[in-house]
């Protein structure tokens, strides 16, 4: 049995563990090289003081790459693996700005299986349940939607160690909601392809010492539904949770994706289901297998990564962020 050999280039981000733990669990595969990308001042690294090789050695003699590193490194090392023709799953955001993720997506296609970024919410069973649903029609027209992905990290000084870059632009932090809220509008693009995402406001959450913003609300259209979605690192315990109302049903999904229900307006009846969690792993898990062809997702495409770098800018226009001062909050970003 021939394993597929992994390269992590990056041990900045705070998933770096689980990518390891990803490898060292498979036995398909081997980490054959961790590189630990350019220093950060302030921070420590998650992985072990070990040699670490240069990214061009670390990806002589690897089939496959993980980027873990500081965002503000993607571009060097994204350019490496695209011309090392290796493919490669990337730590979200792709670029801190739509106009950032632009210049980058050009180098996912080129390698003989697409790169991607690691949107692990389309792994969750629970998830994938849901989105048979809505293309089943079961739900009926959707009348609402309230999405919510939270942690307390900033109240337990996860950005004191290995993760401080997260807060500053120098390495790319993008701040709470952007953080999170990635993954539910990505989310919300892939459960229902094809019906448009729209920011029509938003508030964005600020702490005394912080530059960034620690998480926030937005307002948005989803076809003709209306979507509010909450993100953030202020929420104790927080967790995830997913609501859509139909005219027919409500489907929802909470306790970190183990729980799903669903509940009809006539009879009354709750129809529950137990799936197991919601992990970051799952993304890599999704794209060994899709390297050795038994693929497990659908992995976020580059022009759906761009529509996601674009809503999020207009989320930072609404409350009159950097992205672009001069673009009204109802001229709103599309997916």
């Amino acid at each position: 049995m021939k394993k597929i050999r992994v390269a992590v280039l990056g041990t900045s981000h705070v998933h770096l563990r689980d990518h390891l733990a990803v490898i060292a669990q498979d036995p398909e595969a081997e980490l054959v090289a961790l590189h630990a990308g350019a220093p950060v001042t302030g921070a420590t690294s998650l992985a072990a003081a070990q040699p670490s090789p240069p990214a061009e050695q670390a990806l002589e003699h690897a089939d496959a790459a993980v980027i873990a590193s500081t965002t503000a490194e993607h571009q060097r090392l994204l350019e490496l693996t695209s011309a090392a023709g290796v493919p490669t799953l990337m730590e979200k955001p792709l670029g801190t700005t739509a106009l950032a993720a632009g210049r980058l997506t050009p180098l996912l296609a080129t390698t003989p299986v697409p790169s991607t970024t690691a949107m692990f919410l389309r792994c969750a069973p629970a998830l994938r349940r849901v989105r048979t649903l809505l293309a089943q029609g079961e739900l009926g027209p959707v009348a609402h939607v309230h999405a919510r992905f939270t942690h307390p990290g900033f109240l337990d000084d996860i950005f004191a160690g290995a993760a401080a870059w997260m807060l500053t632009r120098e390495h790319g932090g993008t701040g709470g909601f952007a953080d999170l809220g990635i993954h539910l509008i990505d989310l919300l693009g892939w459960l229902a392809p094809g019906r448009e995402l729209q920011v029509r406001a938003a508030e964005l959450t600020r702490r005394h010492g912080c530059t960034l913003d620690v998480g926030g609300l937005a307002l948005l259209t989803w076809g003709a539904s209306p979507v509010s979605l909450h993100a953030g690192w202020t929420s104790r315990p927080g967790g995830f949770l997913l609501r859509i109302e139909g005219e027919q049903a409500t489907v929802e999904v909470g306790a970190h994706g183990t729980e799903l229900s669903v509940a009809t307006d006539r009879s009354g009846r709750i129809h529950s289901e137990r799936h197991p969690p919601i992990r970051a792993g799952a993304a890599l898990e999704a794209f060994l297998d899709h390297l050795r062809g038994r693929s497990r997702w659908e992995a976020p495409t580059p022009a759906e990564i761009e529509s996601t770098a674009r809503l999020l800018d207009t989320v930072e226009t609404a409350v009159g962020g950097p992205a672009d001062k001069n673009q009204l909050p109802g001229d709103g970003a599309t997916f």
